[in-house]
């Protein structure tokens, strides 16, 4: 009896079979799709619209959410993808990979249909569509009673999702799936071997800390530079080509008026803002209010600004500039520019605070263009000596640590040598820091000790090979590099690392590998992720190599790309964004 319900039972399928295949010959007569045209042209040859719509289709049936798709710009992605099929395809033809009608047809019954994606967004926008990396989609195929395949539910199913014919949707869906074969051929050639993972895997779990010490540029500019005119006129006069071209792309700030101005502002504090707007308002008020008493003691506004002003010129006295109209807030600007030379402005009120200014000078003309070229080899020279300064730094403590020295001893034993550059004002701040500090006087003027970016010994978190221990290095993952070809805690590398202010001196301070532990739990796990991501990367060099040498002329009908806008009622596809065309 079981022999003969088998028997019974493959009959069924093979009928079936044979019924779908009869119904979908071509002289059943398709239903013709209206306004067809290429949706890309590739050395001549046609995807047409017909196509993209059906893959557009299958691509967006488990989506709901039309302004998801629109942001990953899935029209885009669908003549891509179609585009690939088409070099895939091309190149199934040279290697001679067919699929036969009968393959074909048991993935059909089966409710299995392929779609395609560029190759580098497979897994990225797949994921995000609900595709494996196999690219098919499922189709209710059968009979809700008989749960087996019925011919007028793939029918009506195709129909209502692609606007196909059963004729066009099966040779559409050859084309993919020959296509889902090139993509497993190319897969299949990718090996990973255990050593290989191993090694990987060593790499990836292994981890490093390191202590290290930063050398700011901020730091240096704002303690160490020599300021002094004297200073500044040689820098000018060694490199005035240098001048000269910056000059000619600033000058338009200062020309034909600029006003000299100094600022004292005070910000609402955080811990001040959450008792309230008001309440932050008037803390902040009161502050610059003890401030101005200052002034009117006779105290001078470069150094009231210099020990109270919330402000990044707070460093240089409050000193901003020789100031056009366009650089400060408006209320600020306003109250400047209605003010005459030698004026102290009231209050004045910013959505951050409260603000004073003070106007030195009018420079107009000639005037305002000695001032430019002043403050712009000010500000070249600041930034050339800070640099220069802060490598040399990193270098001799690099140099002091290689020798034998702790890291801490080489530090110590420079920023001992250090003098600030204004060092009577310095001394005197420093004094004061002891004593009590008076009615609007937010902090003391900045020291060696105090300055917020003075060179100091940290120690990163645990990091593998493709961490980030120095959030500011200017190449993210150096510093994790070099650590990991130093061979033992303590050992330092031969040159300092790069930061965006600055450079830093870095030492290995610990040291872990991976564990056989660690690896015997994870062997199976990350060797097929490991896998995964190697086959990845072939399938996309694979296309990207197919593309230089028989699809590079490729051109992609920029109407069927445009999104039309929704409708008014909110019906329709929203518009999605239009990409660059072709490669």
């Amino acid at each position: 009896m079981n022999r003969l319900s088998q028997i019974f039972g493959a009959a069924i399928v093979i009928a079936i079979a044979v019924v779908f295949i009869v119904q979908f010959r071509p002289s059943t007569g398709p239903v013709q799709s209206t306004g067809n045209t290429c949706a890309v042209e590739v050395r001549g040859s046609c995807i047409s619209s017909i196509d993209f719509n059906a893959s557009k289709n299958l691509l967006a049936m488990r989506s709901a959410d039309e302004n998801r798709l629109r942001a990953m710009g899935y029209r885009r992605l669908t003549a891509e993808g179609l585009y690939e099929r088409w070099l895939l395809n091309e190149d199934a033809k040279r290697l001679g990979i067919t699929v036969s009608d009968d393959e074909l047809t048991n993935e059909l019954v089966a409710g299995r249909v392929r779609v395609s994606l560029p190759a580098d967004k497979i897994r990225q926008v797949g994921y995000a569509l609900s595709l494996r990396e196999d690219l098919i989609r499922y189709l209710d195929v059968r009979n809700r009673q008989t749960k087996k395949f019925d011919n007028k539910q793939y029918e009506k199913q195709i129909r209502n999702i692609t606007k196909m014919s059963p004729t066009d949707f099966r040779e559409y869906q050859r084309k993919e799936l020959i296509a889902a074969r090139m993509r497993e051929l190319i897969r299949a050639r990718v090996r990973v071997g255990e050593n290989e993972a191993f090694e990987q895997f060593s790499r990836e779990k292994s981890t490093r800390s390191l202590a290290y010490v930063r050398f700011d540029r901020r730091f240096y500019s704002d303690l160490i530079v020599d300021m002094s005119e004297k200073a500044i006129q040689a820098w000018a006069d060694n490199n005035k080509e240098e001048l000269d071209k910056a000059w000619e792309g600033r000058k338009a700030q200062y020309q034909p008026e600029c006003r000299v101005a100094r600022v004292l502002a005070v910000e609402v504090k955080p811990e001040e803002a959450e008792q309230g707007p008001e309440a932050g308002k008037a803390a902040a008020k009161a502050r610059i209010e003890g401030a101005v008493q200052r002034l009117k003691k006779g105290e001078s506004f470069a150094d009231v600004a210099r020990s109270a002003s919330d402000d990044p010129s707070a460093a240089r006295g409050g000193e901003l500039g020789c100031v056009a109209k366009g650089r400060l807030s408006k209320p600020v600007e306003d109250k400047l520019f209605e003010m005459k030379a030698g004026d102290v402005s009231d209050l004045i009120e910013t959505e951050d605070g409260f603000h004073v200014i003070k106007l030195e000078q009018i420079a107009k003309d000639a005037e305002a263009e000695k001032i430019g070229r002043q403050e712009t080899a000010r500000d070249l020279y600041i930034a050339h000596e800070s640099e220069r300064l802060a490598a040399e730094a990193a270098k001799q403590v690099l140099a002091a640590a290689a020798g034998g020295k702790s890291l801490e001893d080489a530090l110590a034993a420079y920023m001992a040598q250090l003098t600030p550059a204004n060092a009577k004002e310095k001394e005197k701040a420093s004094a004061k820091e002891g004593g009590q500090a008076e009615a609007g006087e937010a902090r003391a003027p900045y020291t060696i000790a105090t300055h917020p970016n003075r060179p100091t010994v940290e120690t990163s978190l645990p990091f593998n090979v493709s961490g980030s221990p120095i959030a500011d290095a200017r190449d993210s993952t150096e510093a994790a590099r070099i650590a990991f070809q130093l061979d033992k805690p303590g050992d330092l590398p031969k040159d300092v690392v790069a930061l965006a202010n600055g450079y830093a001196v870095i030492q290995l301070k610990e040291k872990t590998s991976a564990s056989q532990e660690q690896w015997d739990k994870d062997r199976e796990f990350y060797t097929s992720a490991m896998r995964a991501a190697k086959q990845n990367d072939a399938l996309i060099g694979y296309v990207r190599r197919l593309k230089s040498t028989i699809g590079s002329e490729v051109k992609y009908d920029q109407y069927l790309l445009k999104e039309s806008k929704p409708a008014e009622d909110g019906s329709g596809e929203p518009p999605l964004p239009l990409e660059d065309e072709g490669e």
